[in-house]
């Protein structure tokens, strides 16, 4: 399995250059209840704790956010980003999940533009292997953007290290394929975190 996994890894850049598909990697890494993420979604850099998450990336130059369990298996958050370009979006979502099945929900609203636009999704997780659907609404024209398919593999190295290969395949709102994008999302964790 170990071998398998190496080789997939090392031939993701050939299949990549050879099937003209976008390379987005990520790394995220936790200590004592606080997380460091960096990613080439955006270049977005996250910093968070205890629910707090501050961000920025190429289209955000300041964003803040804030998630809580609410009851049972349902998560909910607030959020705030004052983008690139002087706009301020205000966000609220909320997350349920019981036995590896999801079911999300996100409304963005861009007060300068009075843009409002949301997102329904759908994720299944099983044995590490996980999938999800995510379509883009347009709430102002009450209009379908797209759809959004991603599924990856968890493969859980140690306790505390973890990588995940996956892949994200858009849809237009003609539902036209869009280009791919592969990657390699890394989990480190070091010391304890605090239990919810």
């Amino acid at each position: 399995m170990k071998k398998f996994l190496v080789t997939l890894l090392l031939m993701l850049p050939i299949s990549a250059y050879a099937l003209s598909v976008g390379v987005e990697h990520d790394v995220n890494v936790s200590a004592g209840g606080a997380t460091i993420g960096v990613s080439q979604d955006g270049n977005e850099i996250t910093v968070g704790t205890g629910g707090l998450t501050f961000s920025n990336s190429d289209t955000v130059d300041f964003g803040i956010a804030y998630s809580t369990s609410l009851l049972g298996g349902l998560e909910g958050g607030v959020s705030y980003d004052y983008t690139t370009d002087s706009d301020h979006v205000i966000g609220v979502d909320t997350t349920i999940e019981y036995w590896g099945l999801n079911f999300d929900t996100g409304v963005d609203w861009n007060i300068n533009d009075t843009d409002v636009s949301a997102t329904i999704g759908t994720g299944y997780g099983i044995f590490g292997v996980d999938g999800s659907l995510t379509s883009n609404w347009d709430v102002d024209d009450f209009s379908y953007e797209g759809l959004d398919i991603d599924a990856g593999y968890t493969w859980a190295v140690t306790d505390t290290f973890s990588v995940r290969p996956n892949v994200t395949v858009p849809f237009d709102d003609g539902f036209s394929r869009g280009d791919l994008t592969a990657g390699v999302s890394i989990s480190l964790s070091f010391g304890s975190t605090p239990s919810e």
